[in-house]
């Protein structure tokens, strides 16, 4: 029997190291403030990703503050979610 070639799965702690959770007031608003608004459309992470034009991953990293978006998406979330870009980095954000 041969074995599978290829990537090997992550385990947490390599996760975890090379995906920190960002240590930032910003960063935690933005991923509550994402994960709330998402859910009240009542959308998956895929169908956030699909809109967004990103991979289901990136929104997972996103929620979890252990990514750093560019200025660009955080402006295209706000445009999705029709908010101001300040309400998705304070807490909290009205949903509307």
């Amino acid at each position: 029997m041969r074995k599978k070639r290829g990537k090997k799965k992550p385990t947490n702690k390599e996760f975890r190291k090379r995906f920190p959770a960002r240590d930032s007031a910003a960063v935690r608003s933005l991923a509550a403030n994402l994960r709330r608004l998402r859910k009240a459309r009542d959308w998956s992470q895929d169908q956030l990703a699909a809109e967004l034009e990103i991979e289901q991953n990136a929104v997972s990293l996103l929620e979890n503050s252990r990514s750093n978006p560019t200025l660009l998406l955080v402006e295209q979330i706000a445009e999705l979610f029709g908010v101001p870009v300040s309400e998705l980095l304070v807490t909290p954000c009205q949903d509307r």
